[in-house]
């Protein structure tokens, strides 16, 4: 199960395991909290992300892309060690440490 709440302005936190079979609903879930303020600087908090795989990346990875495109920016604080170690493997892990 996977949880992404409002956790104060321009805030938010991912709670759970976010993988193939909820990526879908969590994508979508972020895309509209995203869209509420598409230009403002929005900060998403991981450290509740209890498990993830490729999946979850992907997801994180849009929504720094959408957040780009709007114009906006987006950053994610307490990424777990394996998302980061899958951003690793995919070349990717500057991009996600940094946001846009």
């Amino acid at each position: 199960m996977i949880e992404l709440v409002e956790a104060g302005p321009q805030r938010l936190a991912l709670r759970g395991g976010l993988d193939f079979d909820n990526a879908v609903v969590a994508h979508q879930a972020g895309l509209a909290f995203l869209a509420r303020d598409a230009r403002g600087s929005w900060v998403i908090d991981c450290s509740g992300l209890e498990s993830a795989n490729s999946a979850a990346l992907a997801v994180l990875l849009d929504w720094l892309a959408s957040a780009h495109r709007a114009g906006g920016h987006l950053r994610f604080e307490g990424l777990p060690e394996r998302v980061r170690a899958i951003a690793g493997i995919s070349e990717v892990d500057e991009l996600l440490e940094a946001g846009v």
